[in-house]
């Protein structure tokens, strides 16, 4: 460490033993300021790039004359749309009448509502289902033959544990 930083790592050190906490956070701010920033050298991400085989981006997109030329058609195409819009609105609007779009209202209220009664026999299919897997689950015979394969499931996870753990050992290869 150089000497000029020396005064400020005492400082720090001797506040810290002395419990003074405040002391000791700016005589470590005052250190770290002090330290020279980390930075790669100019040009590193693109020698990166190069030494890894993948071309380094270009600086400017539209430094290119094809992508100035597809945007130069994106724009004219777009232009030529607009003058074509306000007549084909107006020939649309021309189709549509309050009568239509009401019924395309009531419409989409039928295929709701049709929608919403499937779901709900399918929602009465799978509670029938549930029930009749859980009704027999409360019968007290069955009950009690869960908590005997708990029970047995518990007890052949403790002796498996135990084989297991008597087994491990800091040896990986067998000596002989």
């Amino acid at each position: 460490m150089r000497p000029s930083h020396q005064n400020a790592l005492d400082r720090w050190l001797t506040a810290e033993r002395g419990d003074r906490p405040e002391e000791a956070e700016v005589a470590l701010l005052e250190l770290f300021e002090g330290l020279p920033l980390i930075a790669p050298p100019a040009g590193f991400a693109g020698r990166v790039l190069v030494k890894a085989g993948i071309q380094a981006a270009r600086s400017d997109l539209f430094a290119s004359r094809g992508v100035r030329l597809v945007l130069a058609l994106c724009l004219t195409a777009t232009s030529l749309g607009l003058l074509w819009l306000p007549p084909t609105l107006r020939m649309l609007a021309g189709l549509w009448s309050l009568s239509d779009l009401v019924q395309g209202g009531v419409q989409a209220v039928i295929g709701a509502s049709r929608w919403l009664a499937s779901v709900l026999r399918l929602g009465e299919l799978v509670l029938t289902i549930g029930r009749a897997l859980t009704e027999p689950l409360t019968l007290p015979q069955v009950t009690a033959a869960l908590v005997v394969c708990l029970l047995a499931s518990s007890l052949a996870l403790r002796f498996l544990r135990d084989q297991i753990s008597n087994e491990r050992n800091w040896t990986y290869v067998d000596p002989s």
